[in-house]
C-alpha cells in the first residue's frame, strides 16, 4: 500500500505536520525486523519449517508475512519526520543524541547496542507495542543477523531477550481496533496500549489526534 496527501485536507495536515516544527524527531525504521520475518527467517525457525534459520540474510525483497508499521512509517515520513534505520543506530548508538525525541516504530529485534542507546535516550515513543523483544546479532560482512536471545529462544519461558521491565508484547500487541488508544508514561518516554497500524488507512479523528499527541509530547 502507498499512502498520500489529500491537498484538500492541507490545514489539518499543516497542525500535525512537522515539517516547519524546530523539534528535532527522529523516526526508528525496524529493518532488522523486516529482515528477521522474510523467507528463512526467523519465524520459518519458529513454525518448523527450518533448523538454522535462526541466522537468515538481509531482506531484499518485501515479506508476505511482514508489513507491521510500513504503513506508520509512510504517514509519519509523508508529515516531514527524519527517518533513520536501525542499522544507523547499531553502527553508531551515539545517533540517536542528535535528536530531542525518538519515535520506535515495530522494532521487535536489535541489537544489544541499540537496546542500551534507546532506554537510555530521555525521550522515546515507543509508538507500537513488542518494541525491543529479541536480541540479534549482526555481521555486515555476511549481510546476517542472528537471533541470540527471546521470543522464546533459546529456551521456551524466555519471554523479553533484555528481560526489559517495560515490555509491553502482551497484551497490547494483537489489539489493531485501538479502540481504545492511550499513551502512558514510562521511565524514559511513552508507550500505547494497542496496535496502532491500521489508524494511518483511516481518515479519521483518532488519526488526527494520534497524530498531534506524537508531535506534541
Amino acid at each position: 500500500l502507498t499512502l498520500g496527501l489529500n491537498p484538500n485536507k492541507m490545514d489539518i495536515y499543516n497542525e500535525i505536520a512537522v515539517w516547519n516544527d524546530p523539534q528535532r524527531t527522529v523516526v526508528v525504521y525496524p529493518y532488522f525486523t523486516y529482515t528477521a520475518y522474510n523467507e528463512l527467517g526467523f519465524y520459518d525457525y519458529y513454525n518448523g519449517k527450518c533448523d538454522d534459520c535462526t541466522t537468515t540474510k538481509f531482506a531484499q525483497k518485501p515479506s508476505p508475512l511482514y508489513t507491521s508499521s510500513g504503513i506508520g512509517h509512510q504517514g509519519l515520513t509523508l508529515l516531514g519526520y527524519r527517518t533513520i534505520t536501525d542499522i544507523e543506530i547499531d553502527k553508531d548508538p551515539s545517533i540517536l543524541q542528535n535528536f530531542d525525541k525518538v519515535i520506535m516504530l515495530h522494532g521487535e529485534y536489535v541489537t544489544r547496542g541499540m537496546f542500551d542507546a534507546i532506554t537510555n535516550h530521555p525521550k522515546v515513543i515507543y509508538l507500537y507495542p513488542n518494541a525491543l523483544y529479541a536480541e540479534i546479532e549482526v555481521d555486515y560482512i555476511d549481510k546476517t543477523i542472528t537471533l541470540i536471545r527471546g521470543h522464546n529462544y533459546p529456551d521456551q519461558e524466555i519471554a523479553n531477550g533484555f528481560d526489559w521491565e517495560f515490555d509491553n508484547t502482551h497484551p497490547y500487541e494483537f489489539d489493531s481496533e485501538c479502540l481504545d488508544m492511550d499513551f502512558y508514561q514510562i521511565k524514559n518516554g511513552w508507550m500505547t496500549n494497542c496496535y496502532p497500524e491500521n489508524l494511518f488507512l483511516l481518515n479519521t479523528t483518532d488519526l488526527f489526534n494520534l497524530l498531534k499527541i506524537i508531535k506534541d509530547l
